[in-house]
């Protein structure tokens, strides 16, 4: 492993000197990669106080609540600790326009849930708002944890664009310094080292063990291979057909559980024809005439979601995006008056 850490520090020292005095932005998610080239980025910077920092999180305000909440803590720590050591540090939380959130999107707007085909959520929920927050960065070089191991399809697509480990030529450089990295490298170092400020990785073990079951990979320290391939990502998604992780994760959770219930109903609820328009919101015919939610279907997502809010002591739709979607209501009734079902029309 004392190998495989001194080439990636090599990477970063390389990167850090190239490009000296320009910010070094780190994509951070929460999970086990970003968290290992977190870890080394901010304990070389702080050794070369070479580059101000920004570490940026995309919060689409559906996370998965266990991953949100260690994600806010983890930073909170990161910070403190740059303050500690000299590091000019900044954190960055992108979070999507009223307009695009998750919940105006499909309740508001009627968008049908998110389909491997149909990823119109990665564009407004995260793509967006990243960019946005980044909008400041006029030079620099972006880090991200991806790994050409990840999947086949990662695989294919980094073998295109990767020059050495450099994925694009933006206003922000875009570097990805451990994409020859394996999943045992990076258990094998986060469960045998600290953090920078000395707490043990522990929690982030815990979120991945819990995710998913067990096979041996580093069976000392709980940590199995089926586990390690756990996907932390928003609570809604229905890009993959069964949330596995939010299942395992509320085995034990009552809160969770109610979460991955609705999500389940949500996806069924939003794909039955019945509860669709023939019609796309520009206006043109749908493909199998499968177009956007009706507002009668839209009405019923949200009085469950209200329900759903009782029973979690969970405050999951805002006040904004509450007033949000009834003012995109009230103009579709009169943007598509000629269009609607008798549904939408008596509603």
């Amino acid at each position: 492993m004392e190998e495989r850490v001194a080439i990636l520090r090599k990477r970063l020292k390389e990167l850090f000197s190239q490009f000296c005095g320009q910010p070094v932005v780190v994509a951070y998610s929460g999970g086990k990669d970003s968290t290992f080239l977190l870890h080394h980025v901010i304990v070389l910077l702080g050794e070369m106080r070479s580059n101000p920092l920004a570490v940026v999180y995309a919060d689409t305000l559906v996370e998965n609540p266990l991953i949100h909440q260690h994600v806010l803590e983890f930073l909170e720590k990161v910070k403190e600790y740059c303050e500690t050591v000299g590091i000019d540090a900044r954190i960055l939380i992108a979070k999507p326009d009223l307009k695009h959130t998750f919940w105006v999107s499909v309740i508001g707007k009627g968008y049908p849930m998110p389909r491997p085909w149909f990823r119109w959520c990665q564009e407004k929920l995260k793509i967006k708002p990243v960019k946005k927050v980044l909008e400041g960065f006029s030079e620099g070089i972006l880090l991200v944890a991806v790994r050409t191991q990840e999947s086949l399809a990662r695989q294919r697509s980094l073998s295109h664009r990767l020059n050495g480990m450099e994925l694009e030529k933006n206003h922000l450089r875009v570097f990805a310094p451990i994409f020859d990295f394996s999943e045992e490298d990076i258990w094998e170092f986060l469960t045998q080292n600290p953090a920078p400020w000395g707490e043990d990785y522990s929690k982030i073990i815990d979120l991945y063990k819990t995710a998913r079951g067990e096979c041996p990979l580093i069976p000392e320290k709980g940590i199995h291979r089926s586990g390690c391939g756990s996907r932390f990502g928003c609570w809604v998604c229905t890009v993959v057909k069964d949330d596995k992780t939010l299942k395992n994760q509320a085995q034990d959770n009552e809160v969770l559980k109610s979460l991955y219930e609705f999500r389940n109903w949500m996806a069924e609820f939003s794909f039955d024809p019945q509860n669709r328009l023939p019609f796309r919101r520009n206006g043109k015919p749908a493909i199998n005439g499968k177009g956007m939610l009706t507002l009668k279907a839209r009405e019923e997502i949200l009085k469950k979601l209200q329900k759903l809010q009782k029973q979690t002591n969970m405050q999951i739709l805002s006040p904004e995006e509450m007033k949000e979607i009834k003012k995109i209501w009230e103009e579709d009734k009169r943007r598509f008056s000629k269009l609607l079902l008798p549904s939408l029309g008596q509603s």
